[in-house]
């Protein structure tokens, strides 16, 4: 029996894929690049058809770098960002329009006439996304007349290019960030769909997370492979790392910062500022649900230090951070985007406070560093995990200078995942499990790497001391 995974996590800026062993290991790893194109201010469009071809690339540079073929491989298993929104023909595969990324703002206006009506949606989700494309995409129109009208999400997407055409599916994790998913009834949900226009048969069938859904055509990789899996980016790296019961969390902390708080089997409600979601459906299980966080800038954040020039690089943040244990009375609140949980409160700005003469760079880095683990503190406090060390993971997290000032923060140890890369190797534990390289998910996950453990280093009086002129300058920050 083949005993490898392979894992394709497309992203914003870049598609991933993993070879992974039944022991856990990961046997090579291959990355591509990918393009965004802004046409207009708030607008970020993305090519279907790159999704594809990148995609490729590295599931075939992955597979040479481990010296393994097709026939090596027990599965396949899909992760992606999620709520970007594509059009494609059925019949012939190929795309009918740009992809809508995700933090597209183009519809706006439309969101604040249906929020104005008492609807709750946001700009972050598929639906009107979809219906832009719809009313102005006049290929999307003929295609729906002919009965060739495909809508989803790139995960839908890159499983219809996976098996040649044969699948179109999505699971709840996915279906739950576009807008037109009931979470009590797992189905498209009727009212959102005649709402936006959009009828159910444009949309994918849904499957549970970890189901096969179709096979790679032989002639693609010289032997067919189960396409196993299919997944939300934060949603698979919750399971990845171990948040399998209610009150787990994990704190992903990348461009934003968003923590998935487990809750169980029945849908929560929303609360401060948080967002109820899928997390997954595992074949002969129940859903599972989470409440969702953020902060709306976090890596973004150092990335703007880079662009000031204050820091060459990101990879320079620990050692500029070292010159200056404490930012020596500078506070920065990294409102770049505005406040995400629990505040939502998007015309926050950014705030700099406490300088002097005697202010350096460190102390500005040192400052933002800490100002990006306080609004993570912000966030768990508001959706109250369960006592005990919390999970990081993310690109951020590479970083011994945040793990701690997060640590700190948050008066509770800090679990940092030893594979950075926690979304694909959720697919690669979800795909596995699917086909029985794992036969549950605590054997999948209990095959990672143990992570490094980082305690608070100062007293908790300290702490509530700190969170409180945090709270102070936060206030300002949202009154201008």
């Amino acid at each position: 029996m083949a005993e490898h995974v392979l894992a394709l996590d497309l992203g914003t800026t870049g598609v991933r894929a993993l070879v992974v062993g039944a022991d856990g290991a990961i046997r090579a790893r291959a990355w591509r690049p990918l393009t965004a194109r802004f046409p207009h201010p708030g607008w970020l469009e993305q090519d279907p058809a790159e999704y594809w071809r990148r995609s490729n690339e590295t599931v075939r540079a992955a597979l040479d770098a481990a010296r393994l073929s097709a026939r090596d491989l027990a599965a396949i298993g899909v992760v992606t960002q999620r709520a970007t929104a594509l059009a494609w023909d059925a019949d012939h595969g190929v795309p009918l329009g740009p992809a809508i990324g995700w933090q597209d703002q183009r519809t706006e206006a439309r969101v604040g006439e249906l929020v104005a009506q008492g609807i709750p949606v946001s700009t972050m989700t598929s639906a009107t996304k979809l219906a832009w494309l719809l009313h102005h995409e006049p290929a999307l129109r003929e295609a729906s007349r002919t009965r060739r009208l495909r809508l989803g999400t790139p995960d839908v997407w890159l499983t219809d290019r996976l098996t040649g055409g044969a699948a179109f599916a999505t699971d709840a994790s996915q279906a739950s960030c576009t807008g037109l998913y009931d979470l009590r009834s797992g189905a498209w949900s009727a009212p959102a769909l005649e709402l936006f226009e959009i009828e159910c048969a444009w949309l994918p069938a849904l499957f549970a997370t970890n189901a096969v859904v179709g096979e790679t055509p032989r002639a693609w990789l010289g032997a067919s492979v189960p396409v196993a899996a299919r997944a939300g980016d934060q949603q698979a790296a919750t399971f990845a790392q171990g948040a399998l019961a209610p009150g787990a969390a994990k704190l992903t902390v990348g461009t934003s910062a968003i923590l998935e708080l487990h809750r169980g089997d029945a849908p929560p409600r929303a609360s401060r500022g948080a967002y109820p979601l899928a997390l997954w459906e595992l074949e002969h299980a129940r859903r599972a649900f989470c409440l969702e966080g953020t902060v709306v800038t976090a890596g973004a954040a150092i990335e703007w230090l880079v662009d000031l020039g204050l820091l060459a690089s990101a990879g320079d943040l620990d050692a500029v951070a070292a010159r200056a244990p404490t930012p020596e009375g500078v506070v920065c609140v990294p409102a770049l985007q505005g406040l995400g949980t629990p505040y939502l409160d998007g015309s926050a700005r950014a705030m700099l406070l406490g300088l002097s003469r005697g202010s350096r760079v460190e102390h500005v880095v040192r400052a933002m560093l800490e100002g990006i683990a306080q609004r993570c503190a912000d966030v768990c406090e508001a959706l109250a995990p369960a006592p005990g060390p919390l999970r990081v993971d993310g690109g951020l997290a590479r970083s011994e200078a945040f793990v701690a000032a997060l640590a700190d923060a948050l008066g509770r140890e800090v679990w940092r995942a030893a594979e950075i890369e926690t979304t694909a190797l959720g697919a690669a534990y979800l795909a596995g499990l699917a086909v029985g390289v794992w036969r549950s998910a605590e054997e999948a996950v209990a095959t990672a790497a143990a992570p490094t453990r980082i305690a608070p280093r100062i007293p908790d009086a300290q702490r509530r001391e700190r969170r409180a002129a945090w709270q102070r300058a936060v206030e300002r920050a949202q009154s201008g």
